[in-house]
């Protein structure tokens, strides 16, 4: 693998129009402890502007699921780079920022959030106690969650007491509370109704975002750019 000069070394001052997010030849096999598995797919690259939405789309499969996660050093892949914008106004790596410190500023929200224990107050007061969190600004993301329809009784109850949409408003709610850098969104309005789905949709409108999607019709509203990837590995940028 190869990258340009302005991939190389500490990665060099970045320039007016250089992205948020670069992610240059992100390559993952199906099967990562077999060198010869086929790949699930194969030297993505793109860049990420401030504001933009990239959306991913693709047939189930595919790895879109996958493809974020390896955006958010939560999966290994095969070859690649991921690199951010910083407030340096550099690009640096996750291996330069250290790992915590990306997932604060690259931050993944899953379709379905983890089962947990206790309420999702507990789990805020989790997040903030990270080490990573303390130093940082966060919005209130009960106040963030109730422009949704979220009450605040709702954030003391237990999670399996929640709705699948519940727990997914709840769950953005506190991802967008922690301000990041960008938003890597696995079909985060799947479980909401029509009008709960534009809500969130409005209130992302201005994020830096990379959002899985099936729908067409949400594409259509929320995507700057898409990425469509292949069953034979290949992929489309448009």
């Amino acid at each position: 693998m190869t990258l340009s000069d302005d991939t190389s070394a500490n990665y060099g001052a970045v320039a007016s129009a250089t992205p948020v997010l670069r992610v240059r030849e992100m390559t993952r096999r199906r099967d990562e402890t077999a060198k010869d598995s086929e790949y699930l797919f194969y030297d993505v690259n793109f860049d990420l502007h401030e504001g933009e939405v990239l959306v991913v789309r693709g047939p189930s499969g595919v790895g879109k699921t996958t493809i974020l996660r390896c955006i958010a050093q939560l999966t290994p892949y095969t070859a690649g780079v991921c690199l951010l914008n910083t407030d340096a106004k550099e690009l640096k790596s996750p291996a330069d920022l250290g790992i915590p410190q990306w997932r604060a500023d690259v931050m993944y929200v899953s379709q379905r959030p983890a089962l947990m224990s206790g309420s999702p107050l507990d789990f805020v007061d989790m997040v903030n106690s990270f080490a990573i969190q303390k130093s940082r600004d966060h919005y209130d993301p009960v106040e963030i969650a109730e422009d949704w329809g979220i009450s605040s009784d709702l954030w003391e109850k237990k999670w399996p007491e929640l709705s699948g949409g519940e727990q997914q408003r709840i769950a953005l709610a506190v991802a967008l509370s922690c301000d990041p850098k960008v938003l890597l969104l696995d079909e985060p309005t799947s479980a909401l109704d029509p009008q709960s789905t534009l809500m969130v949709e409005d209130a992302l409108s201005s994020r830096t975002c990379i959002w899985i999607t099936h729908d067409d019709a949400q594409e259509s509203r929320v995507s700057s750019r898409s990425l469509t990837i292949h069953p034979d590995a290949s992929y489309t940028l448009t």
